[in-house]
């Protein structure tokens, strides 16, 4: 990105937050968020009345007014292509969150915005449709990440950054085939929150992430 100050000078944006490494222990921590999803799931796959004390549907969560089925329910997985299908992104997107943003967005604030997802949608299913899995919430850590990108790395073009989430977004989120027994509707509104999110908490930093960024000042020959 170029901001023209004077005619003869012209100061680039040469990084932004994004541009530094990830904080340290951001690995270890996206492996271990994978591993509580691992341990849950294969507790559930050998003891199937786990699974049904932690599902989530709408006559337990909002009849039942069981809610902590709204972040349990996240950690459970039908099979193992199930879980692999949701945890490769969800790791991914841990060791960004985190390490970019800090403990209170991934994975404090995710989890919140998740069991909020995970509410918003049982409200549009028949009230015995159980809710499992992490989709949802890896497509609300998508949304989220994708518009920070957009906003925060200035050190490229406008135009560019779209494009490029445009295309990660497509590449990795639309699906090459539709599945009865996907909840897209869950993708959809976590994708939602996501991006919601990410416009409130970089209204709320704005300051802070611009005072991170470094410029490069040359002088344009006339």
């Amino acid at each position: 990105m170029k901001l023209n100050v004077m005619e003869n000078l012209e100061i680039r944006i040469k990084s932004t937050l994004l541009s530094e490494k990830p904080r340290e222990g951001s690995l270890w921590i996206a492996l271990l968020s994978v591993m509580v999803l691992l341990f849950v799931s294969l507790l559930c796959w050998r003891d199937p009345s786990l699974l049904n004390l932690l599902a989530a549907s709408r006559d337990q969560v909002v009849g039942e007014q069981e809610y902590w089925r709204l972040l349990t329910t996240t950690a459970i997985h039908a099979d193992l292509t199930h879980f692999l299908s949701n945890t490769i992104l969800f790791a991914f997107f841990s060791f960004l969150l985190y390490g970019y943003f800090g403990f209170w967005v991934f994975p404090v604030a995710v989890l919140a915005l998740g069991s909020l997802t995970n509410y918003l949608s049982l409200l549009t299913y028949p009230e015995n449709t159980q809710l499992i899995g992490a989709s949802g919430l890896v497509y609300l850590m998508a949304g989220f990440w994708l518009t920070t990108y957009v906003l925060v790395e200035r050190s490229h073009p406008l135009k560019k950054r779209i494009l490029v989430a445009m295309g990660i977004a497509l590449i990795v989120l639309v699906p090459s085939s539709l599945s009865p027994g996907v909840s897209y509707r869950t993708h959809a509104i976590g994708c939602g929150i996501g991006v919601i999110a990410a416009l409130g908490y970089f209204q709320a930093r704005k300051e802070q992430i611009r005072s991170l960024e470094t410029f490069h000042i040359e002088e344009v020959d006339e």
